[in-house]
């Protein structure tokens, strides 16, 4: 079986930058907490749990030390109330998740009704609806016809987000608000990733993403993959791999999310060649 590997593999540079601020931190201090997973990946969150950084659920929980932020970013509030509290603060926000907050709060500035694009859970998304009060919030296409009216609307978007999907929705909107000004935030190295996901997804029969099962940007890989022609599995290590996958598979692919260490995608790709000579 042929293993054909995605180009873009590993951090991206904006997890890479909150992978290392992170490492520094707990090697530097001995109290040091993040509000939820500084990145989504289970081996990343259990390696700098090991080394000591610490979690919590809520900002009320921690009054002492130093409060890490994710790459994901915190709500305006909660880094109010952290400095309140005197906390020392490590800013590791993705910068191109800061660039979707400036950008919406310029489009505010000028006048216009935001509508940020994405998932509302998600804590990206969360910080930047804080950014921009009053904003509307849709995830898909469907969610359009359920806006009330505006004049004028700014639109930014969740940066791991689908490129295809986010064109609909800024076409949808065109066509039903006067005028729309939408700025795509979705990050370069998201949409260089689902570019290679489209590409290689016609050219084999079995797509493996590595990645945290609550990473976006490793879900929407996988459907991209799954809706262009190959059989897709999300995975989050090699021994989530089924023999079964690869039965008279003569071409496989392999790529992997933005919070996905290299060495995970090596040890993933050393199981498929290893379970592929099963099949010799």
């Amino acid at each position: 079986m042929e293993i054909r590997k995605a180009k873009t593999q590993g951090f991206c540079f904006g997890v890479a930058i909150t992978v290392k601020k992170a490492e520094e931190a707990v090697e530097r201090e001995s109290n040091v907490t993040t509000l939820g997973q500084p990145v989504h990946n289970p081996q990343m969150v259990a390696s700098l749990a090991a080394k000591g950084l610490k979690d919590a659920k809520s900002i009320d929980d921690v009054d002492s030390g130093t409060l890490f932020v994710r790459a994901h970013g915190l709500p305006v509030d909660v880094f109010e109330k952290a400095k309140e509290k005197n906390l020392n603060i490590i800013d590791a926000t993705c910068p191109m998740v800061t660039k979707i907050h400036v950008q919406a709060e310029k489009l505010k500035a000028d006048g216009y009704k935001i509508v940020v694009v994405g998932d509302p859970h998600h804590p990206e998304v969360k910080g930047t609806l804080s950014h921009v009060p009053g904003a509307w919030c849709i995830e898909g296409v469907d969610d359009i016809e359920k806006l009330p009216r505006a004049s004028r609307v700014g639109v930014v978007v969740q940066s791991t987000y689908s490129g295809e999907r986010f064109t609909e929705i800024v076409r949808a909107l065109s066509a039903k608000y006067y005028e729309v000004r939408a700025v795509n935030t979705i990050c370069t190295d998201t949409h260089n990733r689902q570019a290679e996901a489209l590409e290689l997804a016609k050219g084999v029969e079995v797509m493996i993403v590595v990645g945290g099962k609550t990473s976006a940007n490793t879900k929407h890989l996988a459907e991209l993959a799954e809706h262009n022609g190959a059989r897709a599995y999300h995975i989050e290590g090699p021994d989530e791999l089924d023999p079964a996958w690869f039965a008279g598979v003569k071409v496989a692919g392999l790529m992997s999310g933005a919070s996905t260490p290299g060495w995970l995608v090596d040890d993933v790709a050393a199981r498929m060649e290893a379970l592929s000579r099963q099949f010799v």
